[in-house]
């Protein structure tokens, strides 16, 4: 099983980012479980002012991220459910996965909740 890493980035610091993928990325390893974390440092400080992240481009970030996807069994948020709620990335990135029946979880710090449904809905103009 491989696992795409969703994590919320946008307004926190590039270390609180990093240490929090290592602490998953850690979790993952101890059970057997191969990830694709899209977090890049780099990309980070280019997209950063005093070290917190602000995505200047945030839909080209997450198209250059969100195709690694497709390679991936399954995507897990890793943050709390409002933090979820905040994050558009994180967003979509549930929402591919869900739309091409893959696997997604919620990773809150605690334990692992597997998303029940998500919805997409379009009001369209008559």
């Amino acid at each position: 099983m491989k696992v795409y890493l969703a994590t919320p980035m946008n307004g926190k610091s590039i270390e609180e980012i990093k240490e929090k993928i290592a602490d998953f990325a850690s979790l993952l390893a101890n059970k057997g479980i191969d990830f694709f974390n899209p977090f890049l440092e780099t990309v980070a400080k280019d997209n950063a002012a005093d070290g917190i992240v602000k995505d200047k481009r945030p839909i080209e970030m997450l198209c250059n991220s969100a195709r690694y996807i497709e390679d991936c069994d399954g995507v897990i948020v890793i943050g709390s459910r409002e933090e979820f709620k905040q994050s558009k990335g994180c967003q979509i990135e549930a929402m591919i996965a869900a739309l091409y029946d893959k696997d997604c979880y919620l990773y809150d710090g605690n334990e692992f909740k597997r998303f029940k449904s998500i919805e997409l809905k379009f009001g369209v103009e008559k």
